[in-house]
């Protein structure tokens, strides 16, 4: 018997963080919030997640930026205020 075991990662569209402009394509566009989970697998099964990033992209050329998991949170409170406020 054998065991087949790995990492993948998962991305997570969190989604509209801003408009922006991207210094590498010189595009202004709304940017998105993205959350990248690492996880052990085995049997090609996600089992334990053993990472989780934040980033934000352009959806243009899809250049990211890491942010702290504190500025994550932050993002998708104020996302959460506007989505009520538009109710």
């Amino acid at each position: 018997m054998f065991i087949i075991w790995g990492f993948r990662d998962l991305d997570t569209d969190l989604g509209t963080v801003d408009y922006l402009h991207c210094n590498r394509c010189n595009n202004d566009s709304n940017w998105r919030l993205q959350r990248t989970t690492s996880w052990f697998t085995l049997f090609f099964i996600p089992v334990i997640p053993y990472r989780r990033e934040y980033y934000v992209y352009c959806p243009i050329c899809h250049w990211t930026t890491e942010v702290p998991k504190e500025e994550a949170k932050r993002i998708m409170e104020k996302r959460k205020g506007l989505a009520l406020q538009q109710k």
